[in-house]
């Protein structure tokens, strides 16, 4: 058989065939190819298409199928459709969509024509649509649909199972259903699984054991993701102030949410500003807006390393083999701090760690810098002795021991420092981490080698830190205004 990753895609191989039945207006034929797709392969078609067949291929589509087509386009796409259609054709469509699925798009279109579509649409499909776009862009009751079917605690399974199959065509899932009161407020979850093997004349209040999970319709919409994991559940009631079961939330959302927040994790983590769109649909001058910024200010905070070793050019003249350790121990100072940032990050990110938890965190991680110090500085210390002798040996290895531990201890505490700000965690990316070790890392290392070699310029170790600290700060001002490093 042949692997899944080498078949040939069945809609890629329609596209040029879909493209001459519409030439030559067969439509009853187009219509009837197009039926006979799932609806991945209808979406990979219509992305396929030239853009004059892509918009008489989508008016082809029965309503419900160009619904849910229509909202797992990319972005250009939906746009050029939405241009092609008439309002007549967008009512229909947008009555067809789910009422999540409706607002996520609405969000994306000019306020105008929103309106239109709006005031054109069925009214039970208007309240829900509305109803969703009332709550915060990135909370919980934005992912919610309204299509959900409940059941009353007097019941008898008998009198559950006929309302399900009277109303459960247009519910969004009919696996978990909601028992709740007379004023709707939720009492508890039963699964489908429940009724159909339990005794018809029993009553739906004897199945209940009022243990439901549930979300509130203002929460961030990563609570969602988090509650979904927890409870390896793939439904959620979403409920208002009142406990009032207003929508659900069902696990392909939650999904794309999980998606879109590692990307935007992932992003932040290389100083990239996150995209709105997919790679592809942003544009190069929108990729630049979103990487400059970050490194100009990288570009900043790395002038200090220059100064550090401007600072101690004494100390570097009088021994040159010091120059060849220098990207050695910053890489690896950079590299500790990067790996205790990302774990730190994600640790906070999956709720894994507490802000309250820092304190034992970062004592935990200081004994995991003590260790990886102490066998990086034996490394490091075999490698100088090997380049310049005893005395750069221990200098080197002295200083990888301590730049091990002290970027170790920063990249394990600003994640939590950050946190406690209320900025994203997730901005303690590499490239940050690896700018601050490069300075401290630099510091460290020619701390040791004053001392040993007897060459410091004027005053104490702790002078000597101060000054070049100083020297860092003073000199940004002027590499904006003359491009020099000496104020």
């Amino acid at each position: 058989m042949q692997p899944y990753s080498e078949r040939p895609d069945p809609s890629l191989l329609l596209a040029p065939k879909i493209s001459q039945i519409l030439e030559q207006r067969r439509t009853h034929e187009a219509r009837a190819a197009l039926a006979e797709l799932a609806m991945p392969e209808i979406v990979d078609l219509l992305v396929a298409l030239a853009p004059q067949h892509r918009a008489m291929a989508f008016r082809l589509l029965a309503r419900e199928m160009a619904a849910d087509a229509f909202t797992e386009l990319p972005a250009q796409i939906q746009q050029q459709l939405l241009d092609e259609l008439s309002n007549e054709q967008l009512a229909q469509l947008f009555n067809e969509m789910d009422p999540d699925d409706r607002a996520e798009l609405f969000d994306e279109m000019p306020g105008q024509l929103v309106t239109q579509l709006l005031a054109m649409m069925r009214p039970e499909e208007r309240r829900s649509t509305r109803a969703i776009l009332g709550y915060p862009a990135d909370s919980v009751g934005r992912l919610m649909t309204p299509e959900f079917l409940t059941l009353k605690p007097d019941w008898t399974v008998q009198q559950g199972l006929g309302h399900i199959r009277q109303y459960g065509r247009d519910a969004e899932t009919v696996d978990i259903l909601y028992v709740v009161d007379k004023h709707g407020r939720l009492l508890d979850d039963i699964r489908i699984r429940e009724l159909l093997l339990a005794d018809l004349t029993t009553q739906i209040e004897s199945l209940m054991d009022t243990s439901a999970a549930w979300l509130d319709a203002h929460d961030d919409r990563e609570a969602a993701v988090r509650m979904m994991e927890r409870y390896d559940i793939a439904v959620l009631p979403v409920l208002d102030r009142d406990h009032v079961l207003v929508g659900i939330v069902t696990f392909d959302d939650v999904a794309d949410v999980a998606e879109e927040e590692t990307t935007e994790d992932i992003h932040k983590g290389a100083a990239v500003a996150p995209l709105e769109m997919s790679y592809g649909e942003t544009s190069a001058s929108a990729l630049f807006r979103k990487r400059i910024p970050w490194l100009l200010v990288l570009v900043l905070i790395n002038l200090g390393s220059s100064s550090v070793i401007e600072f101690f050019e004494e100390t570097l003249q009088s021994m040159i083999a010091l120059a060849f350790f220098i990207p050695l121990l910053i890489d690896t100072g950079g590299n500790t701090g990067s790996q205790s940032a990302t774990i730190m990050v994600r640790a906070i990110a999956t709720g894994d760690l507490e802000l309250k938890q820092w304190l034992r965190t970062v004592g935990k991680e200081l004994s995991v810098g003590i260790t990886l110090g102490v066998a990086m500085g034996v490394a490091g210390g075999m490698l100088g002795l090997i380049r310049g002798g005893w005395e750069l040996g221990l200098i080197v290895g002295l200083s990888m021991v301590c730049i091990v531990i002290t970027t170790n201890l920063v990249g394990a505490s600003l994640p939590f420092i950050l946190s406690k700000l209320h900025i994203d965690p997730a901005v303690a990316s590499s490239p940050l981490i690896t700018s601050i070790a490069d300075i401290t890392g630099l510091i460290i290392y020619f701390m040791f080698a004053n001392w040993l070699i007897g060459s410091l310029p004027t005053g104490t170790a702790l002078d000597e830190v101060a000054a070049a600290v100083d020297t860092t700060l003073s000199c940004v001002p002027c590499w904006l205004t003359n491009g020099s490093g000496r104020g």
